[in-house]
C-alpha cells in the first residue's frame, strides 16, 4: 500500500511524503479476487471457505443447493490454479499473505 500526504511549511513548491507498508490481508484477498476475475458469489463462497465453512453450510447461508456450491467451488479451484480446499487455502496463504 502506498500512502501520501502533503506536508505544510515554507518551502519552494509542494512537497509530500510517502510511505510504501505491507498490504493487509483484506487488500491482497481483494486484489487476487481481481486477478482471478471471481465472480460477486465465488467471493462470497471464497470468504466461507476460508472461515472453513463446509458445503452443507454454505447452501444453508447462501440459500442455494449444495450442488451449485460445488459448481462454484469448481469454478474457483480452476481460476486460482488448485484442486482442493486445502491447496487454495495453502496459495492464499503462501501467494497471498492472506489468512
Amino acid at each position: 500500500t502506498i500512502r501520501a500526504s502533503q506536508l505544510h511549511g515554507p518551502a519552494d513548491g509542494p512537497r509530500l511524503a510517502v510511505s510504501f507498508e505491507p498490504a493487509g490481508p483484506a487488500d491482497t484477498l481483494r486484489r487476487m479476487v481481481e486477478a482471478c476475475e471471481l465472480s460477486e458469489r465465488e467471493k462470497q463462497i471464497l470468504d466461507a471457505l476460508i472461515r472453513g465453512m463446509s458445503t452443507k453450510e454454505l447452501a444453508l447461508s447462501l440459500h442455494i443447493s449444495a450442488y451449485t456450491v460445488q459448481d462454484h467451488i469448481k469454478s474457483i479451484f480452476v481460476k486460482t490454479g488448485v484442486s482442493s480446499r486445502r491447496d487454495l487455502v495453502w496459495r492464499l496463504f503462501s501467494r497471498f499473505g492472506v489468512v
